[in-house]
């Protein structure tokens, strides 16, 4: 009774703060900050019936710290849920309904995630809450999911684009957060005792660290209100104070070969590039897309439709804070570097069309042509990743989580379109001045 008493005032005293303040809002999404430090973003989309739940948690590679890996292990602890919520319950939330629930870690950020129907609101905002409040954080769960956050490293170990991309990683980030394994090592996974996890959790994961974002057939202050009810349960707590990285030093080191078990070879090409907080990011955008977006980049046509090598290529960009990278990767069949099959193409020549490809940024200005479609293709993709309530909700809370603001996700494609061409083919003309290279290669 005084448990339920202490809930009741609680939520009492949660809705006057809440009542007292003008929610800052446009016509699309409504953000509103309650007294314990919780943002709360709300996107009513009417007439589907159906909502998306995400809260993002600022809890990634940097603030591991010294325990790389203690996030990783945390995140598939709460995909179990809550100790008061049964499986049961669990079920008839998500699975009867379609629905799904899920915990992901990214380098970024840790993000807990539900769907279902409209009308099952109420009881989702009870298990992202109770999931935050009372996670099965005892040891032998704990201990479970280290080893399986292990076993799904050495399994990650053993795929030639994994093993490739975090070696690159460790040459374009060295000694730094970004430049560790996106799993971590299974050697450094066993040595994070249940303690280091369940303290991660009460640094990281307070209510000023957080962001809720609920998209869907709602009404603001429906959510408003029962977001109050459950997550006003959090206490009020500051985060541990965080530092920047320090940019990584230019990539020196020559070509660096990986033996693998494998039928396939990779070649993967990268070099530093600006993070999400920088005012380059969408110029840095417009670069790889034109090298690596899409059948019209330069690399598809110069390597595939000219030369017609490899399987697959293309560019990544990963949306990382404060510092990413580009990648230029290229898939061909397997043989040896040292004897090429008669049917496969050689090594070399593999080699040698992707640094000509990425070259010839720094030796053929991009034209007004090629900054136009990319920009096209970089809208355009964007939009495709908003297609489902999933992506929309996990946007919102991501970016304002990140301290961009959630309204850089309606900004972004002006940002693109803003880019000129002299931005452009000044930034093409350094962005891999100084690269590092990843082969792998079959195993002799």
């Amino acid at each position: 009774m005084i448990t339920r008493l202490l809930c009741i005032l609680m939520a009492l005293a949660f809705a006057g703060a809440c009542a007292a303040q003008a929610p800052a809002a446009d016509s699309h999404v409504t953000r509103l900050t309650f007294p314990n430090g919780l943002r709360l973003l709300v996107k009513p989309e009417p007439g589907r019936g159906l909502v998306a739940l995400t809260v993002v948690v600022r809890a990634g590679a940097l603030e591991e710290g010294e325990t790389p890996g203690v996030g990783q292990i945390l995140a598939r602890v709460l995909l179990t849920g809550a100790r008061n919520l049964s499986e049961r319950k669990l079920a008839q939330l998500v699975d009867e309904v379609g629905g799904s629930f899920s915990v992901t870690w990214d380098p970024d950020y840790t993000e807990i995630y539900v769907s279902t129907t409209a009308a099952q609101l109420k009881p989702a905002l009870e298990l992202l809450a109770e999931t935050l409040i009372e996670p099965k954080l005892d040891a032998q769960r704990i201990l479970e999911a280290r080893k399986q956050v292990a076993q799904d490293a050495r399994e990650a170990a053993r795929n030639p684009f994994r093993a490739g991309y975090d070696r690159l990683l460790s040459l374009l980030h060295p000694g730094r957060p970004y430049g560790r394994p996106l799993l971590a090592e299974p050697d450094r996974l066993e040595q994070i005792t249940p303690e280091q996890v369940r303290r991660f959790m009460k640094d990281w994961f307070v209510p000023s660290n957080m962001v809720l974002a609920v998209v869907g057939d709602v009404r603001v202050e429906q959510v408003r209100d029962a977001a109050r009810l459950w997550f006003g349960r959090l206490q009020p707590a500051a985060a541990p104070s965080r530092e920047a990285p320090t940019a990584p030093p230019p990539p020196s080191s020559g070509p660096v070969m990986v033996e693998m078990d494998s039928g396939v070879t990779y070649v993967l090409a990268g070099a530093p590039a600006s993070g999400l907080n920088s005012r380059r990011y969408a110029t840095d955008s417009i670069v790889a897309a034109v090298l690596g977006g899409g059948k019209a980049s330069r690399m598809f046509q110069q390597i595939r439709e000219e030369q017609g090598l490899v399987y697959e290529l293309g560019t990544l960009y990963p949306p990382l804070l404060y510092q990413s990278h580009v990648v230029a990767y290229a898939l061909s069949p397997a043989y040896l570097p040292a004897g090429p099959r008669d049917v496969d193409p050689s090594f070399e020549q593999v080699r040698a069309a992707l640094k000509a490809s990425v070259d010839s940024l720094l030796q053929s200005p991009i034209t007004e042509a090629e900054l136009t479609r990319a920009k096209n293709y970089l809208v355009g993709t964007f939009a495709l990743r908003h297609q489902r309530l999933q992506e929309r909700s996990k946007h919102l809370a991501w970016f304002e989580a990140l301290g961009l603001g959630w309204e850089f996700d309606q900004s972004f494609p002006g940002l693109v379109q803003s880019v000129t061409l002299a931005e452009v083919r000044e930034r093409a003309a350094e962005l891999f001045r100084r690269s590092a290279m990843v082969l792998v290669v079959p195993r002799e």
